[in-house]
């Protein structure tokens, strides 16, 4: 009995055994590595390596922007322009928001041809860019791919280099080029020498370049027209790809509903469809006392027909289809900056940039962010205005342009470039670690020459009857009697002011400033009256030329989730 009960207990024994042994090897053969996100320092502070991407290290973040103004929109921008300088109750608000989101992804991959680093950033935004309305969209800020120096996408400006980095809204008023919230389409080349120094080649996008191109001769410019082409819906309200009140067809075939034509859907004046893109080059140098640049760029100019630019019919007289198209020609622009660690304090810096452009004022900054081809400003009976145009072209005798079909002849001017210059300057002190101050300021001219031949443009838009001015009896000028006596479209756009942050947590910015803005005008109020359409409630008629400025507040609170790389860094 025993014998049978202990090889019983034995079995039982050796199956227990046997079964917690097959239990716990089965357990072994199931159980894996656990795999987890691994910190890249080699890329800087936020980076991780993501499991089963290889050796590709991410940066995932947001940022969040809340902005409230008082005489400027719910983007810093002053009301010098649009319905905005209207100045009446219709348009002209006490107040704008604005609010606006970004997610961003910075992925990297080390090669054989050094780091690969591709970014992408998109928006949404929301905010009262409208009159009596709610103006929002979304679009792709930031998208490229950058490898052994070749970068192609969408980002900023080569030219570009520190103007709207110590100001909220002066960046509309000039100071240089500062494509940071806009961005453009490129490819570029940089060689880094050593020692912080560098140089670029970029190929861009022109069309982003391009302020207004008038045909003097047919088109009408009202005041108002020609706002330049804009990439950002939040500045509009109206158009994501064009300026306030754009049309989007051409509208030059005996039209007075909207008597200018345009190119590409924007309300550029007569600018033809692009041919070259922009060329752009620059030298930086960057050490432990600041940085420095010089930059320069061509930009071309291309127009459309003299009189209509599309063909109907031989019967339309004067606003007939010509057939006959100006030269086109190329716009330049050159400029340099200086940004210098100041002594006084970790982090204190001075900024000054300056930039001469002839057909190009883009560069110099006006047109490419805040869509403001015109500038204007009514106080009463008083109106300060400016048109920042490329250039403009007409038949120089008569500006009565014969079809070909029914014979004749004309004299054509050719496309007659612009010219001006900027500078912008700034100084940016830390009171403590988390409270900074910043004093800055910008002056812009627009004039209506070239060197080459200064008197040229002002002369044919002076005399042009399709034009804004008006003689002090009310009268519009012609090619028989020549300029309005006292005509002189040059005109000036600057703007002081200060601004403070504070940092009341990382990554947090919370800011408040301040900035007067003003037009000044060259046109002799004695003999000169501007002529509008009306618009809002302000009234159509005739209004004299004066300098006028504003006054604006403006407060953001700006949060970034995670630290931000330079593309999304600014407060």
């Amino acid at each position: 009995m025993k014998s049978v009960k202990s090889i019983l207990l034995g079995s039982a024994a050796a199956f227990v055994v046997s079964g917690g042994g097959a239990q716990a090897a089965d357990m072994l053969v199931k159980a894996r590595p656990v795999e987890y996100v691994k910190i890249c320092s080699i890329y800087g502070p936020g980076f991780y390596q993501i499991p089963g991407m290889g050796d590709i290290c991410v940066k995932i973040g947001a940022t969040g922007r809340f902005t409230s103004s008082s005489n400027a929109n719910g983007y810093g921008i002053p009301y010098i322009d649009g319905g905005f300088g209207r100045n009446e109750s219709f348009d002209t608000g006490g107040y704008q928001l604005a609010i606006d989101g970004r997610i961003w992804m910075d992925a990297r991959q080390m090669t054989g041809f050094g780091a690969l680093r591709e970014y992408v950033s998109v928006a949404g935004t929301a905010g009262m860019g409208a009159p009596n309305g709610l103006a929002g969209g979304f679009y792709v800020r930031n998208a490229f791919i950058d490898m052994g120096g070749w970068k192609t996408g969408k980002a900023q400006s080569a030219f570009d280099f520190a103007n709207g980095e110590y100001s909220y809204g002066s960046f509309a008023l000039g100071g240089g080029s500062d494509t940071y919230d806009t961005t453009l389409l490129f490819s570029r080349y940089t060689a880094r020498f050593g020692n912080g120094f560098s140089a670029t080649v970029s190929v861009e996008d022109g069309n982003a370049r391009r302020g207004g191109l008038w045909d003097a001769g047919t088109n009408g410019m009202a005041i108002g027209s020609f706002s330049g082409p804009v990439t950002l819906p939040q500045l509009t309200g109206f158009d994501p790809a064009c300026g306030a009140g754009a049309v989007t067809a051409d509208q030059n075939i005996g039209s007075t509903a909207a008597p200018f034509s345009v190119a590409s859907g924007c309300a550029i004046g007569d600018y033809a469809a692009q041919q070259i893109p922009d060329i752009v080059a620059s030298l930086r140098v960057d050490q432990a006392w600041g940085s420095a640049q010089a930059m320069g760029a061509v930009h071309q100019v291309s127009g459309n027909f003299y009189g209509n630019d599309t063909q109907v019919t031989i019967t339309q007289g004067p606003n007939a289809f010509t057939g006959t198209r100006p030269s086109n020609v190329f716009g330049w622009a050159a400029g340099g900056g200086l940004k210098v660690n100041l002594p006084t304090g970790p982090h204190d810096s001075f900024w000054v940039e300056g930039v001469y452009n002839v057909g190009a004022p883009s560069y110099g900054g006006l047109n490419e962010v805040s869509g403001i081809g015109a500038f204007d400003l009514f106080n009463g009976q008083n109106i300060a205005a400016g048109w920042a145009l490329d250039g403009a072209f007409g038949n120089a005798v008569g500006f009565t342009v014969p079809s070909p079909a029914v014979g004749g002849t004309a004299n054509f001017s050719g496309i007659l470039l612009s010219s001006g210059w900027t500078v912008g300057a700034a100084i940016e002190h830390y009171w403590t670690p988390a409270i900074r101050t910043s004093v800055f300021g910008t002056y812009t001219t627009w004039s209506a020459g070239d060197p080459n031949n200064p008197a040229s443009l002002n002369t044919l838009m002076c005399s042009s009857p399709n034009g804004p001015v008006r003689t002090a009896f009310g009268a519009a000028p012609n090619y028989a009697t020549g300029s309005v006596i006292g005509c002189n479209y040059n005109f000036q756009v600057w703007a002081v002011g200060a601004r403070g942050i504070w940092n009341p947590v990382p990554n947090v910015d919370w800011g408040i400033e301040v900035m007067y803005s003003e037009i000044d005008q060259n046109m002799n109020p004695a003999t000169v009256l501007l002529n509008f359409g009306g618009g809002g409630n302000r009234a159509a008629g005739l209004y004299s030329p004066a300098n006028e400025g504003t006054w604006d507040v403006l407060t953001r609170v700006t949060w970034h989730l995670n630290n931000p790389p330079p593309e999304e860094s600014r407060p």
